[in-house]
């Protein structure tokens, strides 16, 4: 075994023939390296136009929510004038589970594509593609937003791959009455 290393440390031309069999080596690992970088790259992308859909849809459902809640406010003051109570709308508003999860759904069921709208707008203007919104994670609108993956290294095996990237908007009181173990989700085709 040593008397063959002699003979290869003997011959001339070592360090070149080392190099030419090394240097396919080196290439892979700076391509898979390289996608990594970007994997990395578009995962930042992803998050950075999920946080900015996530803004969009909180200040679209704030108005939601607001214009829901007046709609059920102004039937309980018809009530109290035609009844002739005195029941504080807000507080009879506040204090019903099933009234706070109804104004939450029909925010979002009868406003779904104009949020969707909205979501994308901002979505595509930072680089990537909306997935999904979920309402509420912890009181807050969760986007889920994809870019692309294409690799430098077997891009084949990575045809129709995505990065995804989630953002989450501030939390509101309203997204607490909904369920978490529940949540709503619109997806986009």
């Amino acid at each position: 075994m040593f008397r063959g290393m002699r003979t290869i440390n003997r011959k001339r031309g070592n360090v070149t023939l080392m190099w030419v069999v090394a240097l396919p080596v080196f290439m892979i690992i700076f391509m898979f390296l390289g996608s990594l970088v970007i994997a990395w790259m578009n995962h930042a992308v992803a998050e950075k136009a999920a946080d900015a859909g996530s803004l969009a849809a909180t200040k679209k459902m704030d108005e939601y929510v607001s214009a829901e809640l007046q709609i059920i406010m102004n039937k309980i003051l018809e009530n109290n004038t035609e009844n002739q109570t005195n029941i504080d709308p807000y507080q009879y508003v506040m204090s019903h589970n099933g009234i706070k999860k109804g104004i939450i759904k029909n925010a979002v069921f009868n406003n779904e594509e104009e949020l969707k709208k909205e979501v994308r707008k901002y979505v595509k203007q930072n680089g990537a593609q909306p997935s999904k919104i979920r309402f509420f994670a912890d009181g807050r609108i969760q986007v889920e937003a994809k870019v692309k993956f294409t690799p430098l290294i077997w891009a084949e095996e990575f045809t129709n791959k995505y990065v995804k990237g989630n953002g989450f908007g501030p939390t509101r009181d309203y997204g607490t009455w909904w369920s978490n173990r529940n949540p709503l989700t619109v997806t986009f085709e």
